[in-house]
């Protein structure tokens, strides 16, 4: 199935962050250069990144305002935290034995760096890749999951600050 040009558009107006200033300062939308193909960047874009808070499952979309998340930002008493995925390194498909590894040594790294988590499912709506693990990390900052998503030779990780509103970030 091919991505929608509407989807594409998106893609390309997408707010992915390369410096090393405060996202909140950045426009909405920007016009950026990316190593990654269209393609690639539809599916985040096209991803639902599932957490259960309270038996309630939420799901979170790019650039889509979450009224729970805001909430649990506020009960957390944190300014931002991020989903970052050990599956599949480098957007290169890898065997469930490997992932569930890599998945096991993120969450180990995470509780050792002292922040809360909630495990995530990231399920690619349109069917392109599998669904992947990941977590929710509660008052990681923008450059910790930064270096903990190249650490795991990821691609992107999704950045969530104050304003409740998932944004992708490419890291290469």
């Amino acid at each position: 199935m091919q991505p929608s040009t509407m989807t594409m558009d998106i893609a390309m107006s997408t707010v992915i962050e390369h410096s090393s200033s405060m996202l909140s300062s950045l426009p909405q939308t920007a016009m950026t250069r990316s190593v990654f193909s269209h393609d690639l960047i539809a599916s985040y874009l096209n991803t639902d990144y599932q957490i259960n808070i309270h038996n309630e499952l939420i799901c979170l979309r790019i650039n889509h305002y979450s009224q729970p998340l805001a909430h649990l930002l506020k009960a957390t008493q944190q300014p931002s935290g991020a989903i970052i995925s050990a599956y599949n390194p480098q957007s290169k498909l890898q065997n469930d034995r490997n992932n569930t590894r890599a998945h096991q040594l993120l969450q180990h790294d995470l509780c050792n760096l002292g922040y809360a988590i909630i495990e995530s499912l990231h399920k690619d709506s349109v069917e392109q890749w599998p669904i992947e693990k990941g977590f929710l990390a509660i008052g990681l900052n923008l450059n910790d999951a930064r270096s903990i998503g190249r650490r795991f030779n990821q691609n992107a990780i999704v950045w969530i600050n104050s304003d409740a509103i998932p944004r992708l970030i490419l890291l290469n």
